[in-house]
């Protein structure tokens, strides 16, 4: 009886011993899966501890406004990653840059009618474009980059792409002259000068100066703008181009012509409105008292040669081709100014930046004959008084027109 009765309590003993070690091992288990699971969960979820250089090959212009653009956007991602951006900043237009720049498109699949053009930022496999280099669009790009070992675009092709110069020479070698004309007269369009200009002959004529003396003044606000452009083509102005002053001098000087756009915008709306309301042209505002026209004029004469007003239409449109150099659209003048630093190929490339810039400054011309003979023409005269006030409303949409358009440029450029 008392050994029935201990192999009744042994076999207790051992189903309670086995119920133990079972629910140990299951807790054991269980509690290895849940926390494998948690371990990849939060390897899922959790951003790599480990971040990696993200390497930025930079394209520049000096005196482009959208470089500038692209520069502060630049300044504000670094300062967001201080430890993690390894920049690199290129000017497109020194010729060993503009190699790079055409390798690089190249061995990111770059459509070659954006190549050579800035401003332009390499990363990784990707890159971006003008308009396309904003904060979001960076700050995304170097997300993806962060977590994977890339190499610094200038590295990529350090081994120097020979292929490069041989493609620029070809793309120069296809172009045709009118596809250059159409791009000079395109980059040609611009407000700040058609402003000056405008404002010179109109300063002129209320002075009483004659037709042969506004053309030398005209004429040599054009040849000067023509000259300054053609001269920073060949490079000759590098140095003055480079100076970091001048994005803020450009500004201050679009932001002030901009206003004296934007008032002459004004006074002629007042003139339309007066004489609608009045029907008589003789309190039109936008002309100087007759008195006051004979006093200048004097003083003028006696004080001031005609050699003065062409030396001063040379210095401003010197100084205005200085403060508006454009980012080109087209990829015709960064190619052509490459092609103008290999020797056998110079005459030909520098005979294409003369016709560039012809026709560059052909919209210029234009928009001198026309204030010239709309001042000095006794047909528009006669115009004038018969279609007054259409004339002055048309003046106050085009001065509105050219004040929005600088206010544009002087403030988001």
């Amino acid at each position: 009886m008392n050994k029935k009765l201990n192999n009744i309590n042994l076999k207790k003993f051992y189903s309670i011993l086995t119920f133990i070690l079972l629910s140990l091992f299951f807790v054991v288990f269980v509690s290895q899966f849940s926390s494998l699971y948690v371990i990849n969960s939060f390897a899922a979820s959790a951003p790599s501890s480990v971040n990696y250089p993200v390497y930025l090959a930079y394209f520049y212009e000096p005196g482009c406004h959208d470089c500038d653009k692209a520069k502060i956007v630049l300044q504000d991602i670094s300062a967001k990653y201080p430890d993690n951006i390894i920049l690199k900043s290129f000017d497109i237009s020194l010729s060993e840059n503009v190699e790079l720049a055409e390798a690089l498109g190249e061995l990111n699949q770059m459509p070659e009618e954006e190549r050579l053009l800035v401003p332009v930022i390499f990363l990784g496999d990707d890159y971006l474009f003008r308009s396309d280099i904003t904060f979001d669009n960076l700050d995304e790009l170097i997300q993806k980059y962060l977590t994977t070992e890339t190499i610094a675009p200038w590295e990529k092709v350090k081994e120097k792409d020979l292929t490069a110069q041989e493609r620029l020479i070809a793309r120069f070698q296809s172009f045709g002259l009118a596809a250059v004309a159409v791009s000079g007269l395109i980059d040609g369009i611009n407000p700040c000068a058609f402003a000056s200009i405008i404002f010179f002959i109109s300063y002129l004529t209320l002075i009483n100066r004659k037709g042969r003396e506004i053309v030398w003044v005209g004429g040599m606000f054009t040849l000067s703008v023509f000259l300054t452009y053609f001269l920073i083509g060949t490079g000759a102005l590098k140095m003055i181009t480079s100076l970091s002053f001048l994005p803020l001098v450009r500004k201050i000087f679009v932001l002030v012509t901009a206003s004296l756009a934007l008032i002459l915008g004004v006074v002629s709306l007042y003139d339309y409105l007066q004489f609608k309301k009045k029907g008589t042209t003789k309190d039109a505002k936008l002309q100087l008292p007759s008195f006051l026209k004979n006093l200048i004029h004097s003083a003028i004469r006696k004080n001031v040669r005609l050699s003065n007003y062409i030396l001063m239409a040379a210095v401003t449109g010197f100084i205005v081709s200085l403060l508006e150099l454009a980012c080109t659209g087209q990829i015709y003048l960064p190619t052509i100014m490459f092609i103008s630093t290999i020797p056998n190929l110079k005459v030909n490339a520098l005979v294409y930046l003369l016709f560039y810039n012809l026709m560059f400054v052909v919209p210029l011309v234009l928009v001198f004959s026309f204030t010239y003979w709309g001042t000095t023409s006794a047909q528009w005269a006669a115009l004038t008084n018969k279609n007054f006030g259409k004339i002055k409303i048309a003046m106050a949409l085009l001065f509105f027109g050219l004040a929005g358009l600088l206010f544009y440029s002087g403030i988001f450029y």
